[in-house]
């Protein structure tokens, strides 16, 4: 599979947890699925591999140790950029986030 998440926090881990935290993997050419969480803010911090993230058609670009804040309800997706995986640490402010496609 092109993206995996790896849940290493969240209400079903540990109840009543409240935030989420997860290891996004997005091999080399892929790109996530565009969504938006309408109950939470997500934060996305670079562990290694550059990309691309596109919220609500802005573009910003990232690499390793670069963090990037998107607001509860913002359309976003993520492309890797890079010549091999990008690894993301990526927080929620929501123990159990909603996802919503575009």
């Amino acid at each position: 599979m092109s993206v995996t998440m790896q849940w290493l926090m969240e209400d079903s881990i540990q109840e009543n947890a409240g935030v989420s935290l997860a290891k996004m993997t997005i091999a080399e050419g892929a790109t996530s699925e565009a969504h938006f969480h309408a109950d939470c803010n997500e934060v996305i911090h670079v562990l290694s591999g550059n990309i691309k993230q596109i919220c609500d058609q802005k573009i910003i670009l990232a690499q390793k140790g670069d963090t990037i804040f998107i607001p509860q309800g913002v359309l976003h997706h993520t492309e890797n950029t890079g010549k091999e995986s990008a690894i993301l640490m990526i927080a929620y402010s929501s123990g159990s986030r909603q996802y919503s496609k575009s």
